[in-house]
């Protein structure tokens, strides 16, 4: 796997480990918690703020793969006139809607449009000079909080096929292509309910916490793999 690639991974699971350390710190006062209120309040928003970590962490790392995917594929001298119509549609398309939320950001905190004017620069590079690389950022349309179907459609926008019965076969079939699914949509909604309302109908228990970490391990290291594999088929 490339250097670029395997960083991507290797950030996010040293991101999420912090999160395993206190879901076990978390069980071993478990007892206590049932006698002290106050302290299962505590763990009740540490679970809970670790449901979110760990979403913004799968969002920070779609941003890095597909950041080093265009980057990978620049340093071969693919640009936009080796990718074809579908990333073209693609940049433009998600560009303009990358453009347009970094306007309304510093719009909002009343700064200069600076960096929006240097991303519309890049939007309009490979269009002037097709051996530029499409932007990255046009890829990585996360939404704010990466579902099964955000997840899938980056893949497809990259030119992976398969979605999610493409990622269980390149982890070896560690689940399934619907468990994954379901997986990564409980964590969606679990981020939803804590980050909106800062409480959940039922607080996820330290092991839930756990095998969503592990799941989301197996996840990136799918989706790195399938990245790789890609930026091979486009440079051979």
């Amino acid at each position: 796997m490339r250097e670029s690639i395997r960083s991507s991974y290797s950030e996010f699971s040293k991101s999420a480990a912090p999160i395993i350390k206190l879901m076990e710190r978390i069980q071993s006062e478990s007892a206590n918690a049932m006698r002290d209120r106050a302290l299962l309040a505590q763990h009740n928003t540490v679970q809970l703020g670790s449901v979110v970590l760990l979403s913004g962490f799968l969002e920070s790392f779609l941003r890095s793969v597909c950041a080093s995917y265009f980057a990978e594929l620049s340093n071969k001298g693919l640009g936009m006139h080796s990718l074809g119509d579908e990333f073209l549609k693609i940049h433009l398309r998600e560009g303009a809607g990358h453009l347009s939320d970094m306007v309304k950001r510093e719009q909002k905190r009343k700064k200069s449009l600076s960096d929006s004017s240097a991303f519309v620069r890049r939007l309009v590079a490979p269009i002037m000079d097709p051996t530029k690389a499409p932007v990255w950022e046009a890829f990585a349309r996360t939404q704010g909080n990466p579902s099964s179907d955000v997840v899938t459609a980056i893949l497809a926008g990259l030119g992976i096929k398969g979605g999610f019965s493409a990622l269980d076969d390149a982890i070896g079939r560690k689940y399934s292509a619907s468990t994954m699914t379901q997986l990564l949509n409980n964590l969606t909604e679990l981020r939803n309910e804590s980050a909106h309302t800062g409480t959940a109908t039922n607080v996820p228990q330290p092991s839930t916490i756990m095998d969503l970490v592990q799941f989301a391990r197996y996840l990136t290291l799918a989706i790195c793999r399938l990245v790789d594999r890609k930026i091979t088929e486009l440079t051979a």
